[in-house]
């Protein structure tokens, strides 16, 4: 003779759907994105970096997030660099040599 466990098994979906943790890493990555969009130099890119960087090391669900919140960082916090050569030499010639044509 066979018997069956008469006891049922509950199971709730929000127990059974918890996603990882990865806060710390979005909020970086909008931060980034935030950074450029608006032109911050200092305050939000470095946001951005810190937070990517703990993200990175505490969430490892995360990474994706992280990785793009400290490269979007940099680029906001150094970008007024890559901005400021191009136009340097972009200038640069004109600087140079237009100035014969006015007679200086």
């Amino acid at each position: 003779m066979t018997t069956t466990d008469a006891t049922p098994t509950v199971t709730t979906p929000a127990a059974a759907a918890v996603a990882p943790p990865r806060t710390l890493s979005i909020v970086g990555f909008v931060l980034g994105i935030a950074s450029l969009v608006t032109g911050q130099a200092f305050v939000m890119p470095a946001a951005a970096i810190v937070l990517g960087v703990i993200g990175y090391r505490q969430e490892p669900a995360g990474r994706t997030f992280s990785i793009l919140a400290i490269a979007l960082g940099i680029l906001a916090l150094f970008g007024w660099m890559i901005v400021a050569a191009f136009g340097l030499a972009v200038a640069l010639p004109f600087l140079a040599f237009g100035g014969w044509a006015w007679g200086f």
